[in-house]
């Protein structure tokens, strides 16, 4: 029973604008996860001007391992563990990603902005990844201008103290050999941890697709489509 005065015709008026609505916002959404992106301005690997970069998932969380001596000497991450040869990074909401177990609860608000994020940091990479539990891995090549500029993404991603240190928020994953350090950045669900680290290679030069990143299975794929799994002899 309709309401008094009320006819069919008038109701699919109704119904019309509020589905054209959500047609816009549906396209638009599209278009911003799989529309094409510009090829990021990066000079690409070659012989003679090549760092190997490490990817590792586990199909949800994802990190990537890169060579201490890319980062300055002073650079903080250096200075919080010296005797690294090499550093295995990620990044995620600060709560979900600090918790020992899976927590549903965390993970819906993770979803919810503002959400404070960290850095997990942990040396020395590959070892470091066990932590992950079983997982996949791929070699990533990109030119020195790419780790540069890789780095520099990191460099964004760090909340410092004022004397220029990391701000130590708690124990990593891998006693002793990790810590978890205060980001910036909210983590939502158009940034999470697979969309940052897609940002990460994009600023190292690699043409992938960091709005749809989800998931590390994807990324995953998405590098090895690149052809970037190895420096050009």
């Amino acid at each position: 029973m309709g309401v008094q005065g009320e006819t069919a015709d008038s109701r699919r008026e109704l119904k019309r604008p509020r589905f054209a609505a959500a047609s816009v916002a549906a396209f638009a959404l599209l278009v911003y996860l799989y529309g094409p992106w510009p090829s990021p301005r990066v000079a690409p690997p070659s012989a003679g001007d090549c760092v190997e970069l490490s990817f590792f998932t586990n199909g949800f969380h994802s990190d990537i391992g890169a060579p201490a001596s890319l980062f300055p000497e002073d650079h903080p991450l250096r200075r919080l563990y010296p005797d690294a040869s090499a550093f295995l990074i990620g990044w995620g909401d600060e709560r979900f990603y600090r918790s020992d177990v899976f927590d549903i609860g965390l993970a819906i608000d993770a979803m919810i902005p503002p959400s404070p994020s960290a850095m997990h940091v942990a040396y020395n990479a590959p070892y470091a990844a066990a932590y992950l539990g079983p997982s996949e891995s791929t070699t990533v090549a990109v030119s020195r201008e790419g780790a540069a500029r890789f780095v520099a993404y990191v460099d964004r991603t760090l909340a410092l103290d004022a004397d220029g240190s990391v701000h130590r928020i708690g124990p990593g994953k891998i006693v002793g050999r990790s810590a978890f350090v205060q980001a910036r950045g909210s983590f939502h669900l158009f940034n999470v941890c697979n969309q940052w680290m897609a940002r990460a290679l994009r600023a190292a030069g690699l043409d992938i697709n960091a709005r749809a990143a989800w998931f590390g299975d994807g990324l995953l794929k998405q590098i090895r489509r690149t052809g970037r799994d190895r420096c050009p002899s």
